[in-house]
């Protein structure tokens, strides 16, 4: 039963050991929620740019914004989204879901990777869209003319994990041990 009972902690430890923390966010917009409004980012305008200032050391795993498609726009099918960090394509597992009946919200999950840049550009290249960023949320409650809404997900830099290889080794090492010491218990 203690071997059991050891198993379980080494199973707990390595658990907590090789999950990854949540990513929080780096920098961001949050969106304007009681209206679709936006400026236009597709085939037809361009790319539109949102600058913002990166925290030092800071490791992004994830890009978020917020998004809708106008009253010309074919629909979601013909989307065709670039995401650009500083001009550099960023590729990726994209999510979307819809969050209201106004916009969309949608994820782009890339590669950890250091955050130096300082401009953020969207474009729904299809000429079949009309795609819009949503705006974000003013100080004083409105949309903000300016601004979209976006998150930059990820860590600073000193919250590193372990390699989820290494630990998994650890807990092969410790329930070898632990199943010799009960065979080792077990002998005349």
């Amino acid at each position: 039963m203690r071997v059991l009972k050891k198993l379980g902690v080494a199973l707990w430890l390595t658990a907590v050991l090789t999950a990854s923390p949540q990513a929080a966010e780096l920098v961001g917009l949050a969106p304007y929620v009681a209206a679709a409004s936006g400026q236009q980012a597709d085939a037809a305008t361009g790319a539109y740019a949102q600058s913002f200032a990166a925290p030092a050391g800071a490791v992004l795993e994830a890009i978020r914004w917020w998004g809708f498609h106008g009253a010309n726009s074919q629909g979601p099918a013909f989307d065709n989204l670039v995401v650009l960090l500083d001009g550099v394509a960023q590729a990726g597992a994209l999510s979307v879901v819809a969050v209201s009946a106004l916009y969309d919200e949608y994820t782009l999950d890339i590669a950890d990777a250091p955050l130096l840049a300082s401009s953020l550009n969207l474009l729904n290249d299809n000429l079949d869209v009309e795609w819009f960023w949503q705006s974000a949320a003013a100080p004083g409650g409105g949309p903000d003319a300016q601004n979209v809404a976006f998150s930059l997900l990820g860590r600073i830099d000193g919250t590193a994990v372990p390699e989820p290889t290494s630990a998994a080794l650890l807990l092969a090492a410790l329930a070898a041990t632990l199943i010799a010491r009960r065979g080792r218990n077990r002998l005349p």
